[in-house]
């Protein structure tokens, strides 16, 4: 493994390899304006907020050049003896782009100290335009209605957003898209204060070779950095007084020197920023339809008396089956579902020297909130489940460059390299707000004591040699009299439920609450039970919403980064290393009390429920031997270890007979009632403290595969693992440990950026290498090792088999049964299947001749997993080449066109967990939904990408954008079923599907012109897959019917997409055109009403996106399939289109009374933000029979009108199921509106 690792790093290294040092260039030549000859040794520097970020000096041919520079907004000054000085600002400055600048300069005789200012205006076509997409600046996020990364990104032609969220990129799945921020590839929480980002670039097509890890494109986060001055904002935002949502936000940013350069010119020595964002939010999931809740006088009904008599004299119904809409209000934000988000982010720069940099950076993130759930809407809201997460991400950079010498004629020049180490952690926890990790309060809901006594029948038996007849003889220690019941408030509201049960059925135990059964029976509940939902709809009050687990994942990466200039070729290569550990479990508390329940329901007293027989005992009565008894028998081999530790802490023999009530325990005042090994009844202390998981064995949890538990990197107790243990240990040893998932990504790349007569080529490859670093199975249809055709001779009975010509020595044998074989029946070459005569058959159940699908295995009689049956992951390596290129036709029309392959590493399903395969028989639980297992043996996705593209400038201010793309998705992640897998089949996941995308975006730019700033693009795109997620076939396989391999379009596929941004603003001083009030009498200047005024709209939307209808209409109670209508995919819901506008007006001011340099400027932006501004109530998702949003269609079904007419209440099941149906999530979200002011100063 050792060699193919260090072969694999020298085939890097060899073809050179990563960094994400994103940064860009700046060249052109500086010229005397009114001669047009060059000027040779200008002193050119380069300023970001006042700090230098980088000079040069223009050659004897009065070229210069600047490089590396980060993305973003820079002044660009210029000063040569005789001439007079300039400076251009608002510099743009992209990523892996080349600014080309000429700068033009006056000569004077004159020595002066005035510098010739004029603002940069961005060129309307990029002669070095390679890649598609977009770059937003800071200055334009400022304006727009929503500023966050995400929603600046659905602006972009080609990224698809439904209800303003970011989607698809150009029709890929969601997850095949990338994101950056400085440089770090994300996990977890991507979002950045606002005040923050300097720039978003979007890549869609022509992807860089420095880029990888994603299938469809790239969004390119950067952050601002220090100031040379002391700068600093506020910003309030808050939408309490204007819409039902409590949206509220503080941000702030602060930025200067720490250690300023002794000369004014000089750039800061050491600066910082520091950005934050602090949010809190009362709705979760603003809704446009709102939603229907119990009023409080009902719901305190219902928590107060959840049961009614059935009238029938057993049983009960749930109160909450009676319920009528005029029971129930209606309001607009969902209940319960407020959070609370902090944000910030930050960064030092240590400037060594005019070439030596170092940045220290970092961002801290943490949420809190609790998390929506649709069916608690009604009448439980209240527990809803609370969800933290946190993140945090830092790095170190060190970067150095070596400048041009001017004089210099070497052909090897701009030299420059940086390292960086970054770290990310990404953990949270969710859980119940109010029990947390206390995890056996989950489903606690009182104390119930049972009451036993012993019960006899007549019968016979030996004692001592002395046989007895016609005695009594004791038949149970076990019948159960009378359970009490006390209720505790760890759940009161679910405790309710068995206290109402009591109260119905007073003072008649018998049939009612006589034991255990007795009371589930009929309607009451037990410790671990939860309450029925009313129509199986909406959840009654006080159910649990969830169990507690936690997550704690970290991401370790370097890379190192270059760059070289020879003769015109601009060379990047760099090296990337990065390890990813991630770690998680998950409880399912609640029922922890059913696993542990005595009675020989559970794993308490489970070994002395029978009778030990072997010792009986002659009692007598005045003298006469009447009655034999026995007592309980004790069963070492099956006693639970938490039936053991519980012994030990209650100070009880572990192998004593005293059977414990594990229902009778008290909170309240930590005791629990046992009966000794005579029946009587004792009471011992158990503090709450020792309730805890350590009491269990971890393979009682596991429970055989129908778990109670599942993590990785943690032990069973949920302590993170301090090393990581082999992954054979899980079968081995009895603390079942399971290492943390640790996969290793590396990659690099080599790029040229070189120009060719009018061609600009940016040609470069990149080398990516995954490593999953853990054990997969060696043949995924084998649990066991089995028979190949190579060694199958070695066997007895097979020595002289003759094997069809086609098959290949390390086919898999098929025989006619597992045990004692005879015959050879069929053959396996990875999936694909043969018969005994080498025939490819599809159906692997043919070779199934009455003892199932039969592997010829080398030891037929193992049925213990062992890591015979596994082997290392082979490390995925991919050669992706890009090609792209431009070609100015003239100064005003440029062709462009490129083409990528593009690889991603699979991050979900993937996970080898050994509790699959040691449990394999009996899959269920949290450990796998819906029997699906994953597939640690899943490989990388890749795209192929091609474009062709042609820019015309239409006016000085104008022009438009032609692009036509088609992209080949292959190996995408799809679930699959393993039909013929031995020793049962099974549902994972496997690389197998694949789609195309084709389309054409026309994109119109318009900079600002008469006040008017357009960016607008329409794309037509046909977007048609064999699966749009890892689980679009999960209903085709619960059908019986076959991995199926065809095209359909995907969710995501709109055929017609707009997206606009608009922005119309006035200016101010000379260049306001807007109305005035004229002060002529007064002798004043005309007052410019509307100076500094503007607003900016949005605009997204497009035709509706593909649903696939059915025939006839299903019951959500259970019952029916739905038939297929047309074809999958083939319906369209209707048109969306979402408008998004922010007004807002700049007030300037000084804060002090100095004037010119010396005066210190403040501004303040006072903005209204509307979000879906005309309150569109948009489909984004409807029912397959009737195409309605709210309606399903079955309420008026006939087919269905018997069994809604034997519902408890037909017409209480109507209402609730109507409003059910109107669920919030098939529409848009509403209008939300949002006043805020910023100060900068």
């Amino acid at each position: 493994m050792l060699k193919n690792l260090l072969l694999t790093v020298g085939l890097i290294l060899t073809s050179s390899v990563i960094l994400f040092g994103q940064s860009g260039a700046l060249q052109g030549k500086v010229i005397d304006k009114e001669t047009r000859e060059p000027i040779p040794f200008a002193n050119i520097v380069l300023e970001n907020r006042g700090s230098q970020v980088g000079g040069a000096t223009s050659d004897f041919d009065g070229n210069y050049q600047i490089k590396p520079i980060n993305p973003g907004q820079y002044d660009l000054k210029a000063t040569y003896v005789g001439y007079k000085s300039v400076m251009i600002q608002g510099m743009l400055i992209g990523g892996d782009q080349i600014r080309f600048y000429d700068i033009e300069l006056t000569s004077t005789a004159e020595t002066l100290t005035e510098v010739e200012i004029t603002s940069y205006v961005v060129p309307l076509i990029d002669k070095d335009q390679t890649a598609s997409g977009a770059t937003i600046t800071a200055e334009e996020i400022s304006k727009m209605p929503n500023r966050s990364a995400d929603a600046v990104a659905t602006t972009v032609g080609g990224v698809f957003s439904s209800d303003g969220e970011r989607g698809s990129v150009r029709g890929a799945r969601t997850d095949q898209t990338a994101m950056y921020i400085d440089g770090i590839r994300v996990i977890g929480n991507s979002s950045v204060p606002q005040s923050a980002i300097e720039q978003v670039d979007v890549i869609l097509g022509g992807v860089p070779a420095r880029y990888g890890d994603a299938t469809s494109g790239v969004i390119n986060v950067t952050t601002k950095g220090p100031a040379r001055e002391f700068g600093a904002g506020l910003e309030l935002e808050t939408s309490e007084f204007l819409d039902a949502f409590g949206h509220n936000r503080v941000g702030f940013n602060v930025m200067g020197p720490l250690i300023k350069g002794k000369k004014e010119s000089q750039s800061s020595l050491i600066g910082f920023f520091l950005a934050g964002d602090v949010n809190l939010d009362k709705d979760g999931r603003p809704s446009a339809t709102g939603f229907y809740t119990v009023n409080d006088a009902t719901l305190t009904s219902l928590e107060q008396n959840p049961l009614r008599p059935s009238g029938t004299g057993t049983g009960s119904f749930i109160n909450g089956e009676f319920l009528r809409t005029s029971d129930l209000t209606h309001i607009k934000i969902a209940p319960n579902t407020a959070s609370q988000t902090y944000n910030f982010i930050g960064n030092i720069n240590i400037r060594t020297t005019e070439t030596i940099n170092l940045t220290i950076g970092g961002s801290y993130y943490y949420t809190s909130g609790r998390q929506y759930d649709y069916r608690a809407t009604l009448a439980n809201s209240d527990k809803n489940t609370l969800q933290t997460n946190t993140n945090y991400r830092g790095f170190i950079r060190f970067s150095q460059r070596f400048p041009i010498d001017p004089e210099s004629r070497s052909k090897f020049k701009n030299f420059y390299y940086a390292l960086q180490f970054d770290y990310t952690k990404d953990k949270g926890e969710y859980g119940d707000a109010e029990h947390w990790d206390e995890l056996f309060k989950y489903g606690y809901i009182g104390k119930f004591s049972t009451y036993k006594t012993p019960t006899f029948e007549l019968g016979s038996d030996t004692v001592d040699g002395h046989p007895y007849s016609d005695v009594w003889v004791l038949n149970s220690w076990d019948f159960d009299t009378l359970v009490e019941w006390s209720a505790r408030d760890i759940n009161p509201l679910v405790a309710q439920y068995t206290t109402d049960y009591y109260d119905i059925y007073q003072g008649i135990p018998e049939g009612h609450y006589r034991n255990v059964d007795d009371i589930l029976s009929g309607g009451g509940l037990m410790n671990g039970s939860t309450p029925e939902r009313f129509y199986s709809l909406y959840q009654a009050p006080g159910e649990n919403q969830s169990g507690y687990g936690k997550w704690n994942n970290d991401q370790y990466n370097m890379r190192l980064d270059a760059s070289l200039d020879i003769g015109n070729h601009a060379f990047k290569l760099g090296f990337q290393y990065e390890q990813r550990i991630n770690r998680y479990i998950n409880y399912n508390p609640t029922d922890f009390w059913g696993l542990i329940r005595d009675g020989g329901k559970g794993l308490t007293d489970s070994h002395i429920i029978q009778l030990d027989k072997d010792n009986p005992e002659v009692i007598s009565w005045d003298g006469y031997p009447d009655t034999i008894m026995y007592y309980r028998k004790y069963d070492a081999a099956s006693q639970s270890t938490f039936d053991k530790n519980l012994r030990e802490i209650l100070g009880l023999p572990v192998d004593g007979l005293d059977y414990i009530l594990m229902d009778s325990y008290d909170y309240n005042d930590g005791t629990i009632e046992y009966y000794d090994r005579n029946g009587s009844m004792h009471t011992a202390n158990l503090d709450a403290s020792d309730l805890n998981v350590g009491l269990f064995a971890p393979d009682e949890l596991w429970n055989s595969g129908l778990s109670y538990i599942d993590y990785a990197g943690f032990d069973y107790e949920g302590n993170v693992l301090t090393s990581q243990p082999a992954f054979e240990d899980f079968f081995n040893n009895e603390t079942r440990d399971i290492g943390a998932f640790r996969p290793i990504y590396m990659a690099g790349y080599l790029q040229d950026q070189f120009a060719f007569k009018d061609l600009i080529f940016n040609v470069g490859v990149r080398v990516d290498r995954f490593d999953a670093n853990q054990k997969v199975l060696s043949d995924p249809f084998l649990l066991y090792p089995a028979h190949t055709v190579g060694n199958l001779s070695d066997v007895d009975g097979f020595k002289n088999v003759t094997h069809p010509g086609n098959m290949g020595s390390d086919f898999v044998v098929y025989v006619d049964r597992v045990k004692d074989p005879t015959r050879v029946v069929g053959y396996r070459d990875g999936y694909i299947w043969y018969n005994s005569d080498g025939i490819e058959i599809q159906d692997p159940t043919i070779l199934d001749v009455g003892s199932g699908i039969s592997p010829a295995l080398e030891n037929p009689e193992q049925s213990e997993v062992k890591i015979n049956s596994f082997k290392d992951y082979e490390p995925q390596v991919n050669v992706m080449p890009r090609i792209s290129f431009s070609f100015p036709i003239s100064d005003e029309a440029l062709f462009f066109a490129h083409y990528d392959v593009l690889t991603q590493r699979p991050t979900s399903n993937i996970f080898s967990n050994p509790a699959n395969y040691l449990f394999f028989q009996n899959l269920g639980g949290i450990l796998s939904p819906n029997q699906r297992i994953s597939n640690p043996s899943l490989e990388p996705t890749k795209s192929i990408d091609y474009e062709l593209g042609f820019t015309q400038k239409l006016s000085n201010t104008s022009s438009i954008t032609l692009t036509t793309f088609y992209r080949e998705m292959r190996n995408m992640i799809q679930i699959y079923r393993f039909n013929g897998a031995y020793p049962k089949d099974y549902t994972s996941y496997n690389n197998l599907d694949f789609g195309t995308v084709k389309g054409l975006t026309a994109e119109y730019d318009l900079r600002r012109t008469n006040n008017v700033r357009v960016r607008a693009s329409y794309t037509l795109q046909f977007a048609d897959a064999t699966g749009s997620t890892t689980t679009t076939a999960a209903s085709l396989l619960a059908a019986g019917l076959p991995n199926l391999r065809s095209t359909f379009p995907m969710p995501w596929d709109r055929r017609h997409g707009i997206n606009i941004v608009l922005d119309y603003r006035y200016s101010s001083g000379k260049n306001y055109t807007g109305p005035r009030i004229g002060r002529e009498k007064s002798g004043k200047a005309p007052l410019n009403i509307l100076e500094n005024f503007g607003f900016s709209l949005t605009v997204n939307g497009g035709s509706g996106t593909p649903y696939t209808a059915s025939d006839n209409v299903t019951s959500p109670l259970g019952g029916g399939a739905n038939k297929l209508k047309g074809t999958y995919g083939g319906s369209r819901l209707p048109w969306q289109f979402r408008l998004d506008l922010r007004v807002d007006k700049d007030i300037h001011f000084n804060l002090n009374k100095a004037k010119g340099d010396n005066s210190k400027k403040a501004y303040l932006n006072v903005y209204l933000q509307v979000l879906n501004l005309l309150n569109t109530k948009n489909v984004v998702n409807v029912y397959p029979y009737t195409g309605n949003a709210g309606d399903d269609g079955y309420l008026t079904a006939p087919e269905w009108q018997r069994q809604i007419n034997n519902q408890i209440d037909p017409t209480s099941f109507r209402e609730l199921y109507s409003i059910f149906v109107d669920n919030p999530s098939n529409y848009s979200a509403p209008r939300q509106i949002r006043l805020g002011l910023t100060l900068n100063f």
